[in-house]
């Protein structure tokens, strides 16, 4: 019975370490993204705090202009909005410009990439950095295709 209970209690112990490395090690992994988006963002002139960036929030920067930040992997919302907002196709084209962004430049390692938009949603950056610290920005456009 002693013996049972030690190895419940050993169980219960390591579950418990494993649980919170990993609730540590995720909250690690958000604050290294989060602080690679503020790298970003100050490589075009924005200043930001972690808690400024989310899906879709609006930052400014200091010239008092106001800008959508999103993440790469997280855009579907921001195409959504796209689509709703203007009746030529802004989105395909924004998605292709991605792309080849992605495909012309992105090496291993890079981080995700930032994306900040005017409130038109029409202009802006792409933006992503490497493990060297380096920092590449593209601006994109789109001007009726």
């Amino acid at each position: 019975m002693k013996k049972r209970n030690a190895i419940l209690t050993g169980l219960v112990f390591t579950v418990a370490v494993f649980a919170g490395s990993s609730l540590y090690a995720s909250e690690d992994t958000e604050s290294y993204i989060k602080g690679n988006h503020i790298k970003a963002l100050e490589a075009v002139g924005i200043e930001a705090k972690a808690k400024d960036l989310g899906v879709m929030k609006i930052i400014t920067d200091d010239n008092g202009k106001k800008w959508v930040f999103n993440e790469f992997t997280k855009s579907r919302k921001l195409i959504e909005k796209m689509r709703e907002q203007y009746e030529e196709d802004v989105a395909g084209p924004f998605i292709s410009v991605q792309d080849e962004i992605m495909q012309a430049y992105a090496k291993p390692g890079d981080s995700i990439p930032t994306i900040i938009l005017d409130e038109a949603l029409k202009e802006g950056y792409f933006v992503f950095s490497r493990q060297d610290g380096e920092t590449s920005s593209f601006k994109i456009k789109y001007d009726n295709g």
